[in-house]
This record gives C-alpha cells, sequence and structure tokens, in this order.
C-alpha cells in the first residue's frame, strides 16, 4: 500500500501540475468552514486524477438521478440526445461518438456544478 503524505502531494501540486504557492494554499486550506475536504484530501484527490473518465460521468448521471430524481430523460434533453441513448451509455459508454461523448460530459459537468448542493448526502 502507498503511504500519500501532504508533503508529497504538495510537491505534485507544484511541479506536474504547475501550481503556485498562492493557489495551493487557497485550495487546500480555505477558510471556509462548511468545505468537505481536509487538505491530504483534498491534495489526493487533485493529484491522483488517473481515473476512468466516462465511468465518472456515468456515476454522476445515476448520483444525479438517485439523490435528487433528475431523470434520464430529464438529463438526455439536457444533452440532446435520446433517453435511450443515455441509457445505453450507462450501460456501454463505448455506445456514444466522441462528439456526443464530449456534449453530454460538458452539458452534465455544468449540471452537477449547479445542482450539487441539492445532493449532498449529509453525514
Amino acid at each position: 500500500m502507498e503511504i500519500v503524505t501532504l508533503e508529497d502531494n504538495i510537491a505534485k501540486l507544484k511541479n506536474i501540475y504547475k501550481m503556485s504557492d498562492d493557489l495551493i494554499n487557497k485550495l487546500l486550506y480555505t477558510n471556509e468552514t462548511t468545505y468537505p475536504y481536509h487538505p491530504i484530501e483534498m491534495s489526493a484527490l487533485l493529484t491522483h486524477v488517473n481515473i476512468d473518465e466516462e465511468q465518472r460521468l456515468c456515476t454522476i448521471i445515476e448520483g444525479m438521478y438517485r439523490n435528487i430524481g433528475i431523470s434520464y430523460e430529464t438529463v438526455a434533453a439536457y444533452c440532446d440526445i435520446d433517453t435511450e441513448e443515455l441509457e445505453e451509455f450507462l450501460r456501454n459508454p463505448e455506445s456514444l461518438t466522441e462528439k456526443k461523448k464530449f456534449i453530454l460530459a460538458v452539458r452534465v459537468m455544468f449540471l452537477h456544478h449547479i445542482l450539487k448542493e441539492k445532493y449532498t448526502v449529509e453525514t
């Protein structure tokens, strides 16, 4: 198991992702009390970006569906695709063209951004 340290993550943010000290401080040490991440968690999220983008997109769509009840029909309408295409994408991400995936991703991320406070799960 790899041990992750805040110092290592900060070094990656500086050297690999070219972040300034000011930006790192702003991102990791915010003064907002409602901010959900501890500095080590935030640094880990920012430095471990080797995720499957298609799976992440599916997870966000399914989260909005499950947690706030946004229908697949609504998501499809926002993304200018048929509901059947969206449902097939959720089963098989390779089913959409790259152009449709791009449009889907941009629009779903916009929806996620503006709606995320509405479906944050309380712990």
